[in-house]
């Protein structure tokens, strides 16, 4: 359904995304080596790319990357390779039943241990991310297919205690024919800053890579969304309503699925519904907001409720700064909104900075940071 709570997972529930997907399924098809998915939180990154992987007839894993980094506290080999583990013993049943027998290149992995339809690290052995790699495209090359390894929220795997993989991924792409790599991220700059795929230096520099872009949507898909979830709920909302959701939410894909879940299925009132989306969603994302403006909170704030208050210019926002938090190098302040720009919590057009997220801008005017 439209409005369930999860990643969507199959095409009819996939909704305005057509030439996106078509997209993606065309990259696939071209083993492009490289396909990178971003936009902002919760505009349907990760259910474009499961819808995708569901509809192609590949081999594929999907690991959250940002999920290790909870669970963890980093994105080592050894994490990575346990989540990777992890994921194919979920995986191994559809994957033989639909003719993949991926156990037979998992065999000879060093670090990996295979019994029945579980996959697990030997906790006496190092587990060798390349060796997977190599032995997945050895299968494929015999089987004439490719492995797609999706890495939802890959800029997380710069936390990674000293490993590169962006040098992983290049060299893959360079020896590895048969791999194709997709990966997500909501914290653009943070991505970009992570593959440098425009810096000479870098390993990533000068290879074909794919890139889609997942907007929000404008008010009238926004509408037709709410109005199409409900229709399949059942239910007949007032159009004042609809309208009002449309305005607040802005377009975020995220927010308006919960709106409508709370709304249809919960049977909550307008506000009510609203109130639950702000209350849900704020909850989930001041944790990860925390973690960037720990180090210098006070000043992280002010800007943010700088710009939440009307001020959008570089000298508005700095002298609010001084005003409110005490004085600050013109350069360190303009490092700091810097950052907030490439987590996605400012965008800057013209000069100008703003909250485009409806509930980062909710968790500052709410005071809830």
């Amino acid at each position: 359904m439209l409005f369930d709570l999860r990643p969507k997972t199959s095409r009819e529930d996939l909704f305005n995304r057509d030439q996106e997907l078509q997209s993606l399924l065309q990259a696939i098809e071209l083993k492009e080596p490289l396909i990178i998915v971003y936009g902002l939180r919760r505009v349907g990154k990760s259910s474009l790319v499961k819808v995708a992987l569901n509809m192609v007839k590949r081999p594929s894993l999907m690991i959250d990357v940002k999920g290790i980094l909870y669970e963890y506290g980093n994105v080592s080999k050894n994490t990575l390779m346990r989540e990777i583990a992890r994921a194919f013993t979920e995986s191994l049943p559809l994957l033989e039943k639909a003719g993949f027998k991926i156990r037979e290149a998992l065999q000879r992995v060093k670090g990996l241990r295979i019994k029945d339809l579980e996959v697990t690290l030997e906790p006496t052995r190092k587990p060798s991310f390349t060796e997977l790699l190599q032995a997945l495209n050895s299968w494929c090359e015999r089987q004439g297919t490719h492995f797609i390894l999706a890495l939802d929220e890959a800029q997380y795997l710069r936390a990674t205690g000293g490993i590169r993989y962006d040098g992983l991924i290049a060299w893959s792409i360079d020896n590895l024919p048969h791999l194709v790599f997709i990966v997500t991220g909501s914290q653009v700059g943070v991505l970009r800053d992570f593959l440098r795929l425009e810096d000479p230096k870098a390993p990533l520099f000068g290879r074909f890579h794919r890139d889609i872009f997942l907007d929000r949507f404008d008010e009238k898909t926004s509408i037709e969304y709410l109005t199409q979830g409900f229709s399949e709920a059942g239910v007949s909302i007032p159009r004042d309503e609809v309208l009002d959701a449309v305005a607040k939410l802005d377009g975020v894909v995220g927010c308006l699925t919960y709106y409508g879940y709370y709304r249809a299925y919960m049977k909550q009132t307008h506000k009510r519904s609203l109130s639950q989306v702000f209350k849900e969603l704020a909850a989930l994302e001041a944790e990860e907001l925390e973690r960037l403006i720990a180090p210098s909170r006070k000043r992280y704030l002010a800007i943010l409720k700088a710009v939440a208050s009307g001020l959008h210019r570089w000298s508005e926002i700095k002298g609010y700064i001084v005003a409110t938090a005490g004085g600050i190098e013109d350069s360190r302040f303009s490092k700091l909104l810097e950052n907030l720009v490439k987590y996605g919590y400012l965008r800057k057009a013209n000069a100008e900075y703003q909250i485009t997220d409806p509930i980062t801008l909710h968790l500052v005017r709410s005071h809830s940071l």
